[in-house]
């Protein structure tokens, strides 16, 4: 494994703010020049300042340090919750880590209205902020980021080894699984199961930087970026377990159980 810099969280979100990520007016000053790296494009008409629709919008950004994605839900009263999910790298430092951000307030013309919650690693941070958004691309000021195709998978962003089906022993229900994968990359587990029985998921990780995704037989993602799970299967066929690294490279015990 790779061996990584722990940063404390003020260093942290120092690192942060030179990715351009705003956590709060005390945080250390970071650049006020524009973002010159390219976010993932992908083609839709631009309508800024045109009110959008009700509905879930996807985003997608990328840089050298910063991998990140949004998704934002507008009700029909243009109030505004959501999600961001990324992870940052500093090479040079070897360093690796995620966060995650959770999204609430009110829509005015292109303008939302947020309040903020950025949780990384082992500290939390509350602020406000007005981002814009618009059909084909949201700005938070700092970081730009661009439509995305909702509902996308990890498989589809990152590569994956060849998937491996679990197999329960004679008489059991239950295995547990003992493996590593290195930062960047996704490990497919399949299971077979019927509709109507129940998953139990859980993985554990000596660093705690290990999550999955579980992914329907139809490819519908059921559950995203989560350590334990469990639920109610919707229909017959394999499901897919997608195992990746939070930070850095990751080893983990996965415990997959059928009832």
């Amino acid at each position: 494994m790779i061996n990584k810099l722990f940063l404390r969280s003020a260093a942290v979100i120092t690192l942060l703010c030179s990715t351009s990520l705003t956590l709060n007016s005390n945080s250390a000053s970071a650049s006020t020049q524009p973002n010159t790296a390219t976010a993932i494009s992908t083609t839709y008409k631009n309508k800024a300042g045109k009110k959008l629709a009700p509905g879930t919008y996807c985003y997608s950004a990328k840089t050298k340090t910063l991998d990140a994605s949004a998704t934002v839900n507008i009700s029909a009263t243009n109030k505004v919750n959501g999600t961001v999910q990324a992870t940052i790298q500093n090479p040079a430092e070897s360093y690796y880590t995620s966060y995650q951000q959770t999204l609430t307030g009110e829509l005015a013309g292109d303008k939302a209205k947020l309040r903020i919650v950025t949780k990384i690693e082992n500290d939390t941070q509350n602020t406000q902020a007005t981002w814009t958004i618009t059909e084909s691309s949201l700005n938070t000021g700092r970081e730009s980021f661009t439509r995305a195709k909702c509902g996308a998978s990890s498989e589809e962003t990152a590569p994956t080894r060849k998937a491996v089906r679990i197999k329960f022993a004679n008489g059991t229900n239950s295995k547990t699984i003992e493996q590593s994968v290195i930062r960047g990359e996704r490990d497919t587990y399949l299971v077979g199961a019927k509709r109507g029985q129940r998953m139990n998921l859980k993985i554990t990780s000596l660093e705690k930087n290990a999550a999955f995704d579980v992914i329907a037989p139809d490819g519908k993602t059921i559950k995203e970026g989560v350590t334990t799970w469990s639920g109610k299967l919707p229909a017959n066929g394999d499901y897919k377990i997608v195992v990746g690294g939070t930070r850095g490279n990751a080893s983990y015990k996965l415990t997959v159980e059928i009832k």
